[in-house]
């Protein structure tokens, strides 16, 4: 329990033994004027009574703003959920997109080698984009992987930004 509860137990438990102990004075009969009319009742059971109404209200009230509260951040993290998704999806097709691209690279690469020996190649005018040796095919892998190390990295940013709209 809170010091904040703690202190309202206190203050309730209070209330309550001072209503006990003056019972006889709050069930005592009094004229009771609502404007229209006066009646002869108890005034302070009058007053118990409308403060209790005034807190079961306010506690339904309470509840149903908690309930409301509860129903939208459920469907902010089921939009969440469907966004990572979504997210994750799109960065797979993107790296099956790039294995696609290598792997069609790697092949037309080895039949430009295969259909053309190196020796009879008076030039290297024929295929510029072709890797001269295993150095620049290195290279290349290097710079294949550090695109798709920069694409992982906006993917996690992307991720750690839609977990901070949920929080």
């Amino acid at each position: 329990m809170t010091f904040r509860s703690i202190g309202v137990l206190i203050l309730f438990l209070a209330s309550i033994l001072f209503t006990i102990v003056n019972w006889g004075s709050v069930m005592a009969p009094m004229p009771v004027s609502f404007i229209l009319f006066t009646v002869n009742a108890p005034f302070g059971l009058l007053l118990i009574v409308g403060g209790g109404l005034v807190f079961l209200l306010s506690l339904l009230w309470m509840l149903w703003k908690e309930a409301r509260s509860l129903v939208d951040l459920q469907k902010a993290n089921r939009e969440a959920r469907e966004a990572r998704a979504t997210a994750e999806s799109a960065e797979n097709s993107r790296v099956a997109k790039l294995e696609e691209a290598m792997k069609e690279g790697f092949a037309k690469l080895e039949q430009a080698s295969q259909a053309q020996p190196s020796a009879s190649l008076g030039s290297n005018e024929a295929l510029p984009a072709v890797p001269q040796s295993a150095e620049d095919m290195r290279k290349e892998a290097a710079e294949l992987k550090a695109e798709l190390e920069k694409a992982n990295a906006a993917l996690a940013r992307i991720e750690e930004k839609l977990s901070e709209r949920l929080i």
